[in-house]
């Protein structure tokens, strides 16, 4: 017998009155929350602006689902290591099985923001004659980032409810229609250039060279400073999950050594503030351009690209933060953590020790960027002789331009298993197949290595285990990394 556990056939329609959103000029979501439990589906569906409530919803849960994926992409690559708390204690290893909760979690999440999207494209706009082409085109987009969390973060999911699952190519596929779908129908300046960006990251993803920078040209020249952020809310909710984990006392979530000056990226902004994520910024677009260029061999161009990169990151907001309550381990924590400025580390064994990577908490304030930072330099980028090099340099940056919003594990080729409750509910699905374990590729260390590191407290010297950026590109045949190449 099989027991329905993901996405049921019918969503009862409360939940598009939890949110709101609005685009405003960097383009956020933005929700608030009104519940009425009494609501039944044909009485919502004969209300006036339906659509836009259910647009408000499907949005709400994009933010939801946006949680879902961040904090646990973070804990299973080599940004992060869970060292004290009970969130997932086996993504780390990485050990990603398809019995896990939060493989569940994450599935039902990105299913529930498709089955949402897809019911307000369906059933709620064609009955309410107040519904947008702007309205229909943001729907559409919603749905596309469903899908397009499905092709980075999974082996396989289904497309449909209790449907067939289909392989990361095919999501990607799909979340290209849909947000070329939404760029079509758009009139809002703002909109259209985030589901320009969006196309250029699915395209990205597929290995398609040409348009994925054919995307991210056409976002630069729209918008050259773009950011589109999701925007959280700490009274009604949702709250952005990863500000806690990032700024509680005991530093819940450790930031990898080297990537220490870049922590903690949302701050605790008091009761009623919470830090957004820039879940689409035009740092995507360089980095997509960039890569193309070393791809065709074009070091010149990838340079110049690079810098102006580099310049965007520096033009972005940062920030002076308290960060005397983050102790770095020293309360309860399984591993003790560098905490103080002139600690010197090494990115692997046998690599040189360097500064610049370490924040000192104790002092009143610290400064911290919380759109994008980067350890890299224009003296480095000038250094760069050869097209692994390059990479080397690109992956590095995209590594730290994107810390704490979930773009790593892609990066590192870990995809997650379809989960266990979906073959237990679904007859489209087989115990044992293949998509029923996690894509974990053969160099990626194991035994939690990723987040390995050696540390003298009396000589201030921390030497990494595993430069995971020199792996990438040492791999970089893989057809699981390195889309370009």
């Amino acid at each position: 017998m099989r027991r329905q556990t993901l996405i049921p056939a019918s969503v009862r329609l409360f939940a598009p009155m939890l949110a709101a959103t609005a685009l405003g000029a960097c383009s956020a979501f933005t929700p608030t929350e009104v519940r009425n439990p009494n609501l039944t589906d044909q009485q919502f569906l004969n209300t006036p602006a339906a659509g836009a409530s259910w647009l408000r919803g499907t949005s709400r849960q994009f933010l939801l689902t946006l949680n879902g994926v961040v904090q646990n992409a973070e804990l299973g690559s080599d940004n992060y290591f869970n060292n004290y708390t009970t969130n997932n204690q086996q993504f780390d290893a990485p050990n990603i099985l398809y019995v896990d909760p939060d493989v569940t979690s994450i599935q039902n999440t990105i299913a529930r923001l498709r089955y949402m999207a897809s019911f307000g494209l369906d059933s709620v706009f064609p009955r309410d004659p107040l519904v947008t082409a702007n309205d229909k085109a943001e729907t559409y987009y919603l749905r596309g980032v469903a899908s397009l969390f499905a092709g980075e973060m999974f082996v396989g999911l289904p497309a449909v409810t209790n449907g067939p699952v289909v392989d990361a190519q095919a999501h990607l596929t799909a979340a290209v229609a849909d947000f070329t779908q939404a760029r079509t129908l758009s009139t809002d300046v703002a909109s259209k250039n985030s589901y320009t960006l969006a196309l250029a990251r699915a395209y990205h993803r597929l290995g398609n060279k040409a348009k994925a920078t054919e995307e991210a040209q056409a976002l630069l020249t729209a918008n050259p400073s773009f950011i589109r952020n999701a925007t959280f809310d700490a009274v009604n909710g949702p709250t952005n999950n990863m500000t806690g984990v990032l700024t509680s006392s005991v530093n819940n979530f450790q930031p990898l050594p080297r990537l220490d000056f870049l922590d903690p990226k949302f701050l605790n902004r008091g009761a009623t503030i919470q830090s957004p994520i820039a879940f689409q910024k035009a740092e995507e677009a360089h980095l997509i351009i960039a890569e193309a260029n070393i791809a065709d061999n074009n070091l010149t161009a990838a340079k110049d690209r690079m810098k102006l990169l580099l310049t965007l990151v520096l033009s972005r907001t940062t920030e002076l933060w308290d960060s005397r309550l983050q102790l770095r381990g020293r309360a309860a924590g399984k591993v003790l953590y560098p905490n103080t400025a002139d600690t010197k580390v090494a990115f692997a064994p046998g690599q040189p020790l360097q500064d610049g990577f370490v924040l000192t908490r104790s002092l009143p304030t610290v400064r911290v960027a919380t759109v994008s930072g980067t350890s890299v330099t224009t003296a480095r980028i000038d250094a760069i002789t050869t097209a692994d090099d390059a990479l080397y340099v690109l992956y590095l940056m995209r590594q730290e331009i994107f810390i704490a919003e979930g773009r790593r594990l892609a990066d590192l080729g870990i995809k997650l298993p379809v989960a266990q409750t979906e073959v237990i509910a679904n007859k489209n699905t087989a115990d044992g197949a293949p998509y029923t374990l996690a894509q974990v590729p053969s160099f990626i260390p194991r035994a939690f290595e990723m987040d390995a590191f050696t540390y003298d407290a009396t000589a201030k010297t921390v030497v990494i285990k595993h430069d995971m950026n020199r792996t990438l590109v040492l791999n970089k045949t893989s057809p699981l990394v390195l889309p370009f190449h």
